[in-house]
């Protein structure tokens, strides 16, 4: 019996030791976990820093876009309504565009103006980007209406013919 006694005792002295062992193998590794978390949660606030950094330039740069295109585009719509307004009291200038012209401009007027309230909606609701491109959609718009505008010469006068 003291035989399996002082085994028993040996095996416990051993496993002892081998959990002491163990856990200063454990410590380390833990401590080692812990750098590795460290450095990982390091390299994603210096990431998302970067990144704030990088939104905070795109949202500047169409800040600045916007605060350009809404007084061009306001611009755009006056200067063209203005232009329809000269045209409709002219005849002779009537006659050198195409018969449903004034329609098509009239339409398109009003998409320029629904795009700019659209633009200005966005720009309020912090949704800076698509006020830009609203705003560049009116400009655009402005082009389509500019080419409607533009007048055909005079037909040329019929000749006569000598008798």
């Amino acid at each position: 019996m003291r035989l399996t006694s002082a085994t028993m005792l040996l095996g416990l002295a051993l496993l002892a030791a081998g959990c002491s062992r163990k856990e200063a193998d454990d410590r380390p590794a833990l401590e080692r976990a812990q750098e590795k978390l460290q450095a990982s949660i390091d390299t994603a606030e210096t990431h998302l820093a970067e990144g704030k950094a990088q939104a905070q330039k795109a949202l500047d740069a169409a800040m600045q876009r916007w605060e350009e295109l809404r007084p061009e585009a306001e611009k755009a719509i006056a200067s063209l309504e203005d232009r329809v307004d000269k045209l409709v009291k002219d005849s002779e200038a009537l006659k050198r565009l195409p018969p449903d012209v004034l329609e098509q401009v009239r339409k398109h007027l009003d998409a320029m103006r629904e795009k700019l309230a659209e633009a200005e909606a966005a720009q309020r609701q912090g949704n800076t980007d698509l006020a830009v491109e609203k705003a560049d959609a009116v400009q655009q718009e402005r082009a389509a209406v500019e080419e409607l505008l533009v007048e055909r010469p005079d037909p040329p006068a019929p000749a006569s013919k000598a008798r």
